[in-house]
């Protein structure tokens, strides 16, 4: 029977339902969901699974062991109860990342912390080997994770590396752009697998630099947000499945590319140049510059993209916040956009990130339902609109 491991995934506030979902369908057992992030087990392939198909998660860890952590000593001897030799050579690079909540430690601070525990780990190597491996904060071979709760120490694994929200697609991100994982909960909540699988098309009419365009069409097409990646963590991890993990990445490729044949009609257009020719590079970058159309049109402008699956979803991420400075500005903006919705997309379904109820009532429509959602710092509100007959 194969081996089966705890994990922690962890994502952003109001999300973690949906990663909880996301998880159970990718095999996950056990799953709970916490503040910020969700629990589960499985073994290698359901935790390879998710790091490659997973479109909401920052990141996944697996469980090493938990340790006593009251003191900086106390958490030393225990880092070094492990034998780290199971995951690294000495010659391979590692990076510490030190977390904590409901501190009943005496280690307060994420640096001291975060030297202990790597102190702990080359110390081991140095009595064993008389070298010690080097730290890499960038992309190391090995990334460990300590978290404390109370006084006890969580040591894991990051089997991702780096923040699994950036698919290595976007070149040019333009001006506060939404992040790919909370684009991917918008376009989830929005309901865009649905309407995808109905062949029905999706417009953004403000897509900046097309991340939700592009995180649309990967969902569209069955394509695992993992193969744009060239970078995990766990691929230098001593205990890797190298077999594994390629027939699980030749099963993903060969479903991207079988996706792409059924795509629906996917269009942006926005006012900004600079913004258009982001998205067309970043759109060329993830592979799908042919299958996303985009044009340069102002939002009282916009019409729906034509064909025959019409009416479809609209989704936007409109103007708030850092991406437009002021309010009046991003007032009028929100109201020719409601206007543009009345007079030409009756029938459609649209799902609007705002950045407050005052910026959302400017549209002059009704929601049926309202998210909250934080992109980055920023706590937004996602509306979702059924467009009437006027």
């Amino acid at each position: 029977m194969a081996t089966e491991f705890s994990y922690f995934a962890t994502v952003p506030l109001h999300m973690e339902r949906l990663l909880a979902d996301e998880l159970t369908e990718l095999g996950a057992r056990e799953v709970q969901h916490t503040v910020a992030g969700v629990y589960f087990k499985g073994t290698l392939e359901v935790g390879y699974r998710a790091l490659i198909w997973t479109r909401l998660a920052n990141r996944i860890v697996l469980k090493l062991k938990e340790v006593p952590a009251s003191t900086a000593e106390e958490l030393y001897e225990g880092v070094g109860t492990i034998d780290w030799t199971e995951h690294m050579g000495v010659n391979d690079t590692l990076k510490v990342t030190f977390t904590s909540v409901r501190l009943d430690s005496e280690i307060t601070h994420s640096k001291y912390g975060a030297l202990t525990v790597k102190d702990a780990v080359v110390d081991q190597f140095r009595e064993k080997t008389g070298e010690r491996p080097s730290v890499d904060r960038t992309q190391p071979d090995l990334h460990i994770n300590c978290h404390i709760d109370g006084d006890q120490a969580t040591l894991s694994i990051d089997l991702a590396g780096r923040s699994l929200h950036r698919r290595s697609y976007r070149k040019d991100s333009g001006k506060a752009p939404i992040k790919e994982n909370v684009a991917a909960a918008v376009l989830l909540r929005a309901g865009w697998p649905q309407f995808s699988s109905e062949g029905k098309p999706l417009f953004d009419p403000m897509c900046g630099s097309g991340t939700l365009l592009i995180e649309g069409a990967l969902m569209a097409g069955d394509h695992a947000p993992g193969l744009l990646r060239d970078y995990f963590g766990v691929l230098k991890w001593r205990q890797h499945d190298a077999d594994l993990w390629d027939k699980l990445i030749d099963e993903a490729s060969e479903r991207a590319r079988a996706g792409k044949s059924s795509l629906p009609i996917i269009k942006g257009s926005d006012i900004d140049k600079g913004g258009l020719r982001a998205a067309r590079k970043n759109a060329e970058s993830a592979g799908l510059s042919e299958f996303i159309e985009l044009e340069n049109r102002p939002v009282r402008e916009i019409e729906p993209p034509a064909g025959p699956a019409w009416p479809g979803l609209m989704v936007t991420n409109a103007p708030y916040g850092e991406r437009l400075d002021d309010d009046a500005e991003a007032a009028r903006v929100h109201r020719e956009l409601g206007e543009s919705l009345r007079e030409r997309f009756p029938g459609w379904k649209a799902s609007i990130l705002t950045g407050s109820e005052e910026l959302g009532r400017q549209l002059g429509l009704s929601a049926g339902k309202v998210y909250t959602l934080y992109n980055g710092p920023l706590e937004c509100l996602l509306l979702n609109i059924d467009i009437f007959h006027r």
